[in-house]
């Protein structure tokens, strides 16, 4: 895995005001971690989380994991001023929180258009993952997804699209927008979506099977609001013994053609093919991390 790999498994949220819980995250099994000016920063925290990212971000220099910044949301008074802090170096993207249509990206591509300018920072360096959390949002989730070079994935924020649906958080609540979601990427040309975090942490099967129901219909990688969820999201998203012995069977048994009968009773096509190498290629890209 490198650090900006589009397939990151586990995106763990550390608020970004409390040393602590920085601190701590440093030692993390993530892939990524996301550094929290929004939703778990109070008001009066704000100021002091923003100034302190680019010390944050140094924290994790040379420990293999990706890093972000949520910032909050376009329009909101800290908005400006958390897109400038997010250019720090060693930032690899920005999770863009409520993203209801095109625009919000884009305004956020020339904020940092301009703060890397102003900073020395390569042009295009810091990646944009907008979050998907509204009706708007999954209607707009096309445009969203093509809204700029910049654009790695989009994230969907269940509890808050559920807020407003008027709804309960349910699987069924939000399987069209999450398929809806799924295939816009998909059309749009940029990495799977990731999930978004799962809030009852002591709820571990749970988490396990929504995390694996999420994988199932495309998605790939969860944000995680605990440390202690990271092993679980990962083993999710990291291929099985069984996924990947069976993927090598059946590359074995195709040798350089397209297609191959697998073992007495298996015909695997060129499409099943291709997966068998994508399982492949992700079990050895997280060698000695696959679920038993």
């Amino acid at each position: 895995m490198t650090r900006r790999d589009p397939l990151l498994r586990s995106w763990l949220y550390v608020p970004g005001h409390i040393d602590r819980f920085l601190t701590a995250a440093q030692a993390t099994d993530a892939d990524a971690v996301i550094i929290d000016l929004e939703d778990a920063v109070p008001a009066a925290d704000k100021p002091r989380a923003r100034a302190g990212v680019a010390d944050a971000v140094a924290g994790f220099a040379g420990r293999g994991i990706s890093v972000w910044v949520r910032v909050n949301p376009v329009g909101s008074a800290w908005w400006t001023d958390d897109v400038a802090a997010a250019t720090a170096a060693g930032v690899d993207g920005i999770r863009l929180p409520k993203a209801d249509g095109a625009d919000d990206v884009r305004a956020t591509a020339e904020q940092l258009d301009a703060c890397e300018r102003s900073g020395g920072r390569a042009a295009g360096g810091v990646r944009i993952v907008p979050g998907i959390e509204s009706a708007a949002g999954v209607a707009a989730a096309y445009e969203i997804a093509r809204a700029g070079d910049r654009v790695q994935a989009l994230a969907f924020g269940a509890a808050d699209f559920c807020a407003d649906l008027g709804v309960d958080i349910s699987w069924e609540a939000t399987l069209v927008a999450r398929s809806v979601i799924v295939l816009d990427s998909r059309r749009a040309g940029i990495a799977p979506p990731v999930d978004g975090a799962y809030t009852a942490l002591e709820d571990v099967d749970g988490l396990l099977s929504t995390t694996l129901a999420a994988r199932s219909l495309g998605f790939f990688g969860r944000s995680a609001i605990h440390p202690r969820q990271v092993e679980v999201i990962n083993r999710a998203y990291t291929p099985s013994v069984a996924e990947v012995d069976r993927a090598r069977a059946i590359l074995d048994a195709a040798g350089d053609g397209g297609a191959a009968r697998v073992g007495s009773g298996e015909f695997a096509d060129a499409a099943i093919v291709r997966r068998a190498r994508q399982i492949v290629a992700l079990a050895d890209r997280h060698a000695g991390e696959g679920a038993a």
